[in-house]
């Protein structure tokens, strides 16, 4: 296996979706780890997922060499419209992930210019930041139909043949599922 796996994509970009694929090749994966316990949760894990990691992918490639990073995209639109689903309906943040949300997006509450802003930023900076270096950023559209095939040639590994598996469609995330998660990570 390799030395870690990144998905560095932002939440609603299909960041639980790759989670779970990443599971089923046979990676310890975890889905939106605390930050302040990431270092120490990396110790244990072979790939982790979501806005924790994305906003500290520069990081994780100097402290991780060799490490490959798979950075989830979609439309703006639709993700526009999803994060505003789910910051609408969502607790309200404390402590690390309130500062999450105002170190990426620069606002605690859902506003579309800032976070409109915030996700071509993102986009823009990993693309830079892995400029010249095919073998080690993968960009994938998991809503345009991408998944195992792009994957498993981007870690050179057999394609499971297992359907694609489109996890937290609508931004529901049961705490059934958050522990089924934790369960097999």
């Amino acid at each position: 296996m390799l030395n870690k796996i990144f998905g560095i994509g932002l939440s609603r970009t299909g960041t639980t979706s790759l989670t779970c694929a990443l599971r089923s090749l046979g990676y310890k994966a975890i889905h939106y780890p605390p930050v302040p316990r990431l270092q120490k949760i990396l110790s244990r894990y072979h790939a982790a997922t979501d806005t924790p990691v994305a906003v500290r992918f520069a990081e994780l490639d100097r402290d991780y060499p060799g490490s490959k990073f798979i950075l989830t995209v979609r439309d703006v639109d639709g993700w526009l419209a999803s994060t505003r689903k789910m910051w609408a309906r969502n607790r309200k943040k404390k402590g690390w992930e309130l500062d999450l949300r105002y170190a990426l997006y620069g606002t605690a509450e859902w506003d579309r210019d800032k976070f409109s802003d915030a996700y071509l930023r993102h986009y823009h900076n990993v693309t830079e930041y892995f400029k010249g270096r095919p073998d080690d950023l993968l960009i994938l559209d998991i809503f345009k139909g991408q998944g195992y095939g792009e994957i498993c040639k981007f870690l050179n590994v057999p394609d499971p043949g297992l359907k694609f598996p489109h996890k937290n469609k609508t931004g529901k995330i049961r705490m059934r599922d958050i522990f089924f998660f934790h369960l097999l990570g």
